[in-house]
């Protein structure tokens, strides 16, 4: 329960509410300098009774979406925050790297801090080791950002008093933040900012720099630094752990830096300033991007190269006339089905980009995934798998009732894909196209690696003249504790438990960042000022992450590398052949089918001996074949396997089945066919039965 009390400070009388907003935080999103998730400093203000948080990460807002979306779960204010780095200039390369926390105050603050951010990473001038920003651009910033001095590394203790910046700065901000540690430097730091607050008239405000949630993480976060070698001056007097309210009282009673009468009020400063920013909402939309002005311009487009595309492959033969009359159904009403979901322009971006790139002669892959039901996305050139001869099924990709963002998957040569995400990029322009990050967690031996490596290193500071081998921690002990916990880890645990006591405060922490492979997001908005980017490996990057941009409804184009493919184009070159398209393809020729099981080197999926074995049991002569052999060789194959790759026929308990599952021998093994079962015999309409396929794959029972 949140009390409230009069206090008198600086001759005036507030309301002090016993508790406090905890803004200056850092997990380990503020990569190497934290062992704490997100999670654990919302449920820690939670537990307390706090009503608002912010994160501060160095440099970056990196996981923001899901840091806001998980305080809405949890019922606490998100506050959008920033500990940047300052610079006199751009022009002078020198490494000052000024710290300041800057705060949005709405959503429009949002949207600028993440531009400001966003130019600070990805502009080569404002770049020098770390994104940042001058002195005359924070000065210029809006009132829809709150502005706090930070830390130590603030202008206001780094810069001389008299420099021609200092007073200007001082202005500038909206808060003087003072902390608690009780060290010489931030005693006197504080009492100078209590002396700027009386003689320009500035509030205030109290933070605790929290790196860590409690001190067990504050250990193992020393383990990090101690296996980087990092070290920040100071710091081994500071108290970097998160605090309740009394525990921040007790701290600044202790540092005794300034009265009482200040410190309280800073403390409530920060409800102050809580309170003054205006909550705002996630806008979750799906957000497919637009070519041609609007939605409903790419809508008309789409449906028109539809029509064009379709009549050319019938005038070309590519589409049989057997095959028009169920062509003629199924595309409008896929039409209609893309019109109704909004995936129009989706479709459309996919064929521009597809057609592009098999008109230059790239060899693609001819289909991956659902999108092989589709006979719109078979006219267009997305993919080169005719529906109608192969019997997939549309809903299973696309149905009225979808309410997730779509999804196609591509195939393409590893050499090729820089080209293609040039391509994509100046396409659709440089401010709505990005690449997806990824990070890179401590798994168990990675986190042995780096608590071995820190007690190593500290052991040769301390041994400086000693064989390094005699380390109870060397290289090749740390490697025998590994071999240990592979074996057994509950003995590996017993026999060292000074390493395994910071194991598990480090598992699954963030210690790396990288790009997405495969994936780049085109947006029909701008990406820097509503999400935030950085530059990494040379491309602009989201400073979301996968899970993320699915949750804000963003559209990802994966291009995935497909060694098979690779192999195909390049045995098609030696035979001075062009790539080929599937429908010039002898599907049956029974000659490539028994060397299919001499040799298993272009086949995708049957690499592996067990793969291979299962392959020459089945012996498959035809593509229904191989398909039911794939499907076979998965986990949920194990129950049928052995009697499927004999022959032996499957009786279900109703005629019924055994009809419509008759090319499978009985057996359900595809999950189209749960989905004719659902329609078919149950039914359900094509969106119900795709829903509940979705559970039975997700083990939904909810859903």
């Amino acid at each position: 329960r949140i009390q409230t009390r009069q206090v008198k400070c600086s001759e005036r009388k507030i309301n002090i509410i016993d508790n406090y907003v905890a803004y200056h935080i850092h997990t380990d999103y503020s990569l190497k300098d934290s062992a704490t998730n997100y999670k654990d400093y919302v449920d820690k203000a939670v537990e307390l009774g706090q009503h608002a948080i912010a994160f501060s990460e160095h440099g970056n807002m990196q996981g923001w979406v899901k840091k806001k979306m998980y305080c809405d779960l949890k019922g606490i204010k998100y506050i959008h925050a920033v500990e940047c780095y300052l610079t006199k200039n751009h022009t002078d390369k020198i490494r000052d790297n000024y710290h300041t926390v800057l705060i949005a105050k709405n959503y429009e603050g949002v949207k600028e801090l993440n531009r400001l951010i966003s130019l600070s990473r990805t502009d080569k001038n404002h770049f020098y080791y770390v994104g940042r920003i001058s002195f005359e651009e924070f000065l210029s910033l809006s009132d829809n950002i709150i502005k706090t001095s930070a830390c130590l590394a603030s202008p206001l203790n780094k810069l001389p008093v008299e420099d021609t910046w200092y007073e200007q700065l001082v202005k500038g901000y909206d808060y003087l933040e003072i902390q608690p540690h009780n060290c010489k430097e931030q005693i006197e730091y504080n009492r100078h900012l209590a002396y700027l607050s009386e003689k320009y008239h500035i509030p205030l405000i109290a933070a605790t720099d929290a790196h860590s949630v409690n001190s067990y993480k504050a250990e193992c976060r020393q383990v990090i630094l101690d296996a980087k070698k990092q070290h920040y001056e100071g710091e081994d007097k500071m108290d970097l752990v998160y605090k309740s309210y009394d525990e921040l009282v007790k701290a600044f009673a202790t540092q005794d830096a300034i009265p009482s009468s200040l410190y309280i009020e800073a403390i409530n400063n920060t409800n102050v300033m809580a309170d003054s920013v205006e909550e705002f909402m996630l806008d979750t939309s799906i957000k497919y991007p637009i070519l041609y002005g609007s939605a409903e311009k790419d809508e008309q487009k789409f449906t028109s190269l539809v029509y064009q595309k379709y009549q050319e492959k019938l005038d070309n033969g590519v589409i049989s006339s057997e095959e028009k009359d169920r062509f003629d159904k199924a595309i409008p009403e896929e039409l209609r089905v893309f019109k109704k979901v909004g995936m129009s322009g989706f479709m459309l971006s996919m064929s521009e980009i597809l057609s592009h790139f098999r008109n230059q002669g790239k060899p693609i892959g001819f289909s991956r995934g659902s999108v092989g039901g589709s006979r719109t996305a078979y006219v267009t050139d997305i993919i080169d798998l005719n529906p109608e001869k192969w019997g997939t099924v549309f809903s299973r990709f696309c149905n009225e009732d979808r309410v997730e963002v779509g999804d196609i998957d591509v195939d393409v040569v590893e050499s090729d894909r820089p080209e293609m995400f040039e391509y994509i990029i100046d396409k659709f322009g440089k401010t709505k196209t990005a690449r997806v990050p990824t990070y890179s967690t401590l798994k168990d031996l990675a986190a042995i690696d780096l608590i071995g490596q820190a007690f190593r290193l500290n052991w040769e500071l301390r041994h400086p003249k000693t064989d390094f081998s005699e380390c109870e921690y060397s290289i090749q002990k740390v490697k025998e504790i590994k071999q240990c916990f592979n074996t057994n880890p509950d003995l590996a645990r017993q026999k060292y438990p000074k390493l395994f006591y910071y194991y598990d405060g480090l598992l699954g922490i963030k210690h790396a960042q990288s790009v997405h492979p495969a994936g780049i997001v085109i947006s029909p908005i701008t990406l820097a000022d509503n999400y935030g980017v950085f530059e990494k490996d040379g491309y602009c990057t989201l400073q979301i992450d996968m899970d993320e941009i699915h949750d804000v409804g963003l559209t990802k184009y994966d291009l995935l590398v497909l060694k098979t493919v690779q192999v195909i184009s390049e045995t098609c070159k030696f035979a001075h052949l062009p790539y080929p398209k599937s429908h010039e393809i002898d599907w049956d020729d029974q000659n490539v089918w028994e060397s299919m099981l001499e040799t298993t080197g272009s086949i995708f999926q049957f690499e592996s001996p067990f793969a291979i074995d299962c392959l020459k049991k089945y012996k498959p002569k035809s593509i229904l074949d191989m398909a039911i052999v794939t499907a076979a060789i998965r986990p949920s194959g194990s129950s049928y396997r052995e009697e499927l790759f004999k022959h032996i026929p499957h009786k279900n308990p109703s005629e019924v089945i055994d009809k419509l599952l008759n090319k499978n021998n009985g057996y359900l093994i595809f999950q189209e066919d749960t989905i004719k079962f659902l329609q078919e015999i149950c039914g359900l309409s094509g969106s119900e039965a795709d829903n509940v396929r979705r559970a039975i794959g997700h083990k939904d029972e909810k859903r």
